[in-house]
């Protein structure tokens, strides 16, 4: 799937990029239908506690996920069900803003894949 998202010139695009990324992976693993509850936060983040829980989860579900230069995959049964790549960025200008903090802006390409593409959002 691939999508686009707006970014204000000036807003942490690395922030947002692991965001994007960790609902990705949790959209698969709650697709999955693993034991997830009280895992996450309301802001979304892990505590280090739920992380070591999270481990033991995926451990016992035999899913992997592995990242390697921004990129992820995650496995389940040493198949790939998941497949994010780094975002790519374009600096964009509207001149039509009068506020000139408003005039460049990002546009960040999201380019991830899963075997549930219709059911991750």
């Amino acid at each position: 799937m691939k999508r686009t998202i707006l970014l204000n010139f000036n807003e942490n695009t690395k922030e947002m990029e692991n965001e994007e990324r960790d609902n990705f992976v949790r959209g698969i693993l709650e697709t999955l239908g693993l034991p997830l509850e009280n895992i996450w936060d309301e802001e979304g983040t892990l505590t280090t506690d739920n992380k070591i829980k999270l481990r033991s989860i995926l451990t016992n579900y035999n899913i992997q996920i592995i990242e390697s230069g921004g990129e992820i995959k995650v496995y389940c049964d040493n198949q790939v069900i998941g497949d994010w790549r780094k975002p790519t960025y374009i600096l964009k200008r509207d001149n039509n803003q009068l506020d000139p903090k408003k005039k460049l802006f990002l546009e960040m390409h999201i380019d991830c894949n899963s075997i549930f593409e219709e059911s991750i959002t």
